[in-house]
């Protein structure tokens, strides 16, 4: 999923993606994490370019895409107004 938002009067899209786990047992949960991309220009096919919101030097894991989303949104606001162009 990628949705374009304006941030700083700038366009910006946040890209989710789904992060599958793989639990020995099945019946834990979640079985599911969701990652977030940021892009500051229009994603192309091959999405090369964008930010991922990282924790320690990984991907960081949401337990929703509503949250992934809400998260990457308020980190492209920090951003400074050059680093949107």
């Amino acid at each position: 999923m990628v949705e374009k938002h304006s941030v700083g009067g700038k366009d910006v899209w946040i890209k989710v993606d789904p992060r599958p786990v793989h639990r020995e047992n099945p019946n834990v949960i979640p079985t599911e994490y969701f990652t977030a991309t940021i892009f500051f220009k229009e994603p192309t096919e091959n999405e090369s370019g964008g930010e991922t919101i990282t924790e320690d030097g990984e991907a960081k894991l949401f337990e929703s895409p509503v949250a992934a989303l809400s998260f990457a949104r308020k980190a492209a606001e920090k951003k400074q107004p050059e680093q949107l162009e």
